[in-house]
């Protein structure tokens, strides 16, 4: 079992630095960035992850862009993997995330996980000027961009959105045959997006179970796009709240795949998770301190991976 840990929302790069650095020292896998470009004041009904489809965080709150941040901690850490949890890409034009994506590959010696996913707020799109009802067929496109581009010397692509011929793509990525791509979401075309293309299926604030549920789909894909399921990783992300150690509230952590609970649940949770073939657990927290995000991460480190490893 691998772990990672979403990058703090602090505004100060002193904090994400620290984070990064301390989960490294600690030997975790990953540390991971999000995507949100614009959220609206009115809120929404669209969240996939809540009953009645609100979005937890307030309008106001600070989301910094995902691949500078990521260049940022590249430059700050020496063995950690860097990822994004997850990229819209039907936000930004697939050549240039080609580019950006091939770029930290390059400045991190090999460290990018590029986890992408389709996108839910329809208010981000219409700002964006991207057609909302295309997201999923774009993502399935540019996935296949992403691929041509970081892989063939001549690249040519003829598709419904994009269409080049006569170019070159330099440099590549370090990581042959290319970054691995972690699919997120929890829909059946997520479950074929990742059996195609993906190197792990990533969903986010789904239980155990309902990923253990959607395993045989997804294998099922896999042999159908000639792939073996062995080869495609599972990874769940949730939130996670140690309610024994003093490291403030749960916050209003709406989604019942929330991990909240006693340094034993935790543990038992992670165990069952294996049991049910999950490979990687990416956490994020609801806390913002530095020192209690330094806590939280030696906890973890102290008393659930020795448990579970």
């Amino acid at each position: 079992m691998q772990f990672g840990f979403g990058l703090p929302s602090s505004m100060n790069s002193d904090d994400i630095c620290r984070f990064a650095r301390k989960a490294e020292e600690l030997g975790f896998e990953s540390v991971w960035a999000a995507d949100h470009i614009v959220l609206p004041t009115a809120g929404t009904n669209q969240y996939p992850y809540t009953a009645d489809g609100s979005f937890s965080r307030p309008s106001d709150a600070p989301f910094l862009e995902p691949f500078t941040v990521l260049g940022f901690v590249a430059g700050c850490t020496r063995t950690i993997r860097i990822g994004s949890t997850v990229v819209i890409l039907p936000y930004r034009h697939p050549i240039m995330q080609a580019k950006m994506f091939a770029t930290l590959d390059v400045l991190s010696k090999g460290r990018l996980t590029c986890g992408v996913g389709v996108g839910w707020l329809e208010k981000e799109f219409q700002v964006l000027d991207k057609p909302y009802a295309d997201r999923g067929a774009m993502t399935t496109e540019y996935l296949a961009i992403l691929k041509n581009l970081w892989t063939q010397t001549d690249p040519v692509f003829e598709g419904q959105f994009h269409q080049y011929e006569g170019i070159k793509f330099e440099p590549k990525p370090l990581q042959k045959p290319h970054p691995p791509i972690w699919v997120g979401g929890h829909s059946r075309p997520a479950l074929r997006r990742a059996a195609q293309f993906g190197d792990a299926w990533h969903p986010t604030r789904q239980t155990p179970e309902y990923v253990a549920e959607h395993l045989p789909y997804l294998w099922e894909q896999a042999k159908a796009f000639g792939r073996d399921p062995e080869d495609i990783t599972i990874s769940l992300k949730r939130t996670l709240h140690f309610t024994d150690i003093d490291v403030g509230e749960s916050g209003n952590v709406m989604s019942k795949a929330a991990m909240i609970g006693t340094t034993r649940e935790v543990i038992d949770d992670v165990r069952h998770c294996q049991e049910l073939g999950i490979q990687q657990l990416t956490y994020d927290f609801r806390v913002s301190k530095p020192e209690e995000c330094d806590r939280v991460l030696e906890h973890f480190a102290e008393e659930v991976v020795p448990a579970v490893q």
